[in-house]
């Protein structure tokens, strides 16, 4: 009897051992499985749209992308010149979702959603302009139709430059390449002539002051004196000071050079005035700043000149030296189209500062 006691006891102990391992095993599946939920909440991209609209005053293309659960993780990857790429997380693209897309509007190119890995994605975005400019695009998620499929979007809007008129707008300037036709200027050790980087560089600035609304009067804009072939260097100045005098429009002269010295070591930028407004020294300071930031020349100031067409000149005027061509670094330099283009952005640059402020220093 006693025996028997004891099987049974080590039965009933056996039982609840069995017991107690199948609640393990339960409590296990049900954790795996809550916690595989939790993090297994995948959201399958179902549509994309787009429209053309206008935020805050500028024009902007809206971009959404539908899917079937809230709470989607994104995260900017790159944010280049013409391209914007996001990364989505726990996403799967369905059967119907183009790869590719072509939004409406003007501002972007294409769209392209590729999976990446497991259950990840990269968004695309390809712009007809810069996504480098102040406030470009933004991006946020948006709840869908409670009873609909879509559940949220992903939307991404896409926005134009702020359009701010520019300070030169309506102004009118007077823009003197240096030398020209007979009259080379400096030359370079290579042959790089003055003549034609004053030329190169002024024709660059009346396009962008164009650009911004000014009106441009050009002494020259050829290889050409402004007198006459061969003329006299008095005669040659007295001309330009005259292209001047005949637009009486005209609020500033500028006055484009290179610069020279018999020592190849001589070297940096500088500016010139001479004070017969109150307004001269205002405006060659400010292009000595604007070209010395831009340039990355050695700055050799803003100088008093008792140059022809500084004095002669009825308005605020400044010659601007950009550097030296006897120099053959800074030659190297001068006869680079994009160190021309900062040279002229430059100077657009100066002269918006100029009348932003008034003409006053």
């Amino acid at each position: 009897m006693l025996s028997v006691l004891i099987r049974w006891n080590d039965f009933r102990w056996v039982r609840m051992l069995l017991t107690l391992a199948v609640l393990f095993v339960c409590s296990c599946t049900l954790f795996m499985s809550g916690t595989g939920e939790a993090k297994g909440k995948i959201h399958r991209l179902m549509s994309i749209e787009s429209h053309a609209l206008e935020i805050d005053g500028r024009d902007a293309v809206r971009i959404r992308i539908g899917m079937n659960r809230r709470d989607l993780s994104y995260a900017i990857m790159a944010n280049e010149q013409s391209e914007l790429r996001i990364a989505l997380e726990d996403v799967k693209l369905d059967k119907k979702l183009p790869s590719e897309y072509v939004p409406q509007g003007t501002l972007a190119d294409k769209v392209t959603i590729m999976p990446e890995g497991k259950d990840d994605a990269i968004l695309t975005i390809e712009a007809k302009d810069s996504f480098l400019h102040k406030d470009a695009f933004r991006i946020r998620t948006m709840p869908g139709d409670p009873h609909d499929k879509v559940k949220e979007y992903l939307v991404v809007d896409i926005l134009a430059p702020a359009v701010h008129p520019s300070p030169a707008q309506g102004h009118s300037i007077v823009i003197d390449p240096g030398h020209g036709g007979s009259d080379s200027g400096a030359v370079g050790y290579s042959g790089l002539r003055e003549k034609d980087v004053a030329l190169a560089v002024s024709k660059r600035l009346e396009e962008l002051l164009y650009e911004a609304g000014a009106a441009v009067i050009m002494t020259r804009t050829e290889d050409t004196d402004v007198s006459h072939a061969g003329s006299s260097p008095s005669r040659e100045l007295g001309a330009r000071v005259d292209v001047s005098r005949e637009h009486p429009e005209a609020e500033i002269f500028l006055s484009v050079h290179c610069n020279s010295f018999t020592n190849p070591d001589a070297h940096g930028m500088e500016t010139y005035y001479y004070p017969k407004t109150d307004a001269d020294e205002h405006l060659a300071t400010l292009l000595n700043e604007e070209l010395a930031e831009a340039g990355g020349l050695y700055n050799r100031g803003v100088k008093y000149a008792r140059f022809y067409v500084l004095r002669q000149t009825n308005i605020p005027a400044s010659l601007v030296e950009l550097g030296f061509l006897s120099n053959p670094d800074e030659e190297e330099l001068l006869a680079d189209a994009d160190y021309q283009e900062r040279l002229a952005q430059a100077l657009v640059h100066a002269i918006e500062r100029y009348f932003e402020q008034g003409g006053e220093n």
